[in-house]
């Protein structure tokens, strides 16, 4: 390896790097932090340690729903059988605690909840409440739990607490991970919304929860809406029926390693968008795709149906040629003139 002059040495070792952010586990440690005292082994700890709690009722109970060699096993680790298995009586007391075992057990909200037959029971994770419709699938519930928690109990080698929150934590990464991801997708949708509230400013558009409907120079009524499939969606009404102008997806994500499933989701969408009689399918991202012509030609074949993309931050700088070019062809579609 070739030895750099010490002149060059010293340069080098003077050059300062760049401050990487730890923003992933700040907000990671955060949250995590927030669901501890709700989800984690302090809310199972805390609901045991109430006065009025009845440690017989649930001693009972577990002698009833878990098997007696999962509970056997967990003694012989010095813990108690609620650790992996739930029964009525627990969550009756907190039902917030279905949320304990389900991160135990590995499964996302979206895994354990879907449209399946657990759906009944997201209020009791969500809002803690077990309400009169819910309450007598309860032992159904805590049946199948049960032999789930006795599956695990079985598998793992050395059993303790910190297992449990182990469990838990990699349940909870993804989940966190997740929605972060909204977070950001929502972040970008949010300022896609305010950049056309004010361009519109001057029509006067009414606003009611995430649409926009405003007149055009025309007399036609024209709606943006912000949804799903698409993230927003243009239409003018006429008297006949309702002209779909143009189809709109927004990738909030400004890490360029993944735009390209963030695309192969916006195609999925400008598809359904297609069927439903949108012909302009425009997709706005938070990468910008234009640097360099190899990155826009890959861009292109992830999602060829997108007829115009645009770059969300220079659209939303009012000097830039493409805010121009947004400004115009939005503006000429919905007939009116957007100025910055």
């Amino acid at each position: 390896m070739r030895k750099l002059p010490s002149a060059e040495a010293d340069a080098a070792s003077q050059q300062p790097l760049p401050v990487l952010k730890p923003a992933t586990q700040i907000d990671f440690y955060a949250r995590l932090q927030a669901v501890k005292e709700r989800y984690l082994h302090d809310a199972l700890k805390h609901t045991i340690e109430e006065a009025a709690f009845d440690l017989r009722t649930l001693d009972g109970e577990l002698a009833s729903f878990a098997d007696a060699t999962g509970l056997k096993r967990l003694a012989s680790f010095h813990l108690r059988g609620e650790t992996f298995f739930p029964v009525p009586y627990l969550l009756n007391c907190n039902a917030y605690l279905l949320g304990y075992y389900r991160l135990l057990y590995g499964f996302s909200c979206k895994a354990f909840y879907g449209q399946g037959p657990f759906k009944r029971f997201q209020r009791m994770e969500d809002c803690g409440l077990v309400d009169l419709r819910t309450e007598p699938f309860l032992p159904a519930l805590c049946r199948s739990l049960c032999a789930t928690g006795g599956m695990l109990v079985e598998a793992i080698k050395g059993v303790s607490l910190g297992t449990v929150f182990e469990l838990q934590l990699m349940t909870l990464g993804p989940q966190f991970k997740g929605g972060g991801n909204v977070k950001v997708g929502q972040g970008a949708i949010d300022t896609f919304f305010m950049l056309l509230k004010s361009l519109l400013s001057p029509y006067n558009p009414k606003v009611k929860g995430r649409r926009l409907t405003f007149v055009n120079d025309s007399k036609l009524n024209v709606v943006i809406r912000v949804a799903s499939d698409p993230d927003v969606s243009v239409t003018q009404q006429l008297d006949a029926e309702e002209r779909k102008l143009v189809a709109i997806e927004l990738k909030g994500g400004a890490d360029v390693s993944n735009i390209w499933n963030r695309l192969g989701e916006a195609e999925k969408s400008h598809l359904k968008a297609k069927a439903k009689g949108f012909n302009e399918l425009w997709t706005v991202t938070r990468v910008d795709l234009t640097t360099a012509p190899a990155l826009e030609n890959k861009a292109r074949a992830q999602s060829p149906s997108t007829t115009r993309f645009f770059f969300l931050d220079r659209i939303a700088d009012a000097t830039t040629l493409e805010a121009i070019t947004f400004r115009q062809v939005l503006g000429s579609m919905m007939g009116v003139r957007l100025a910055p």
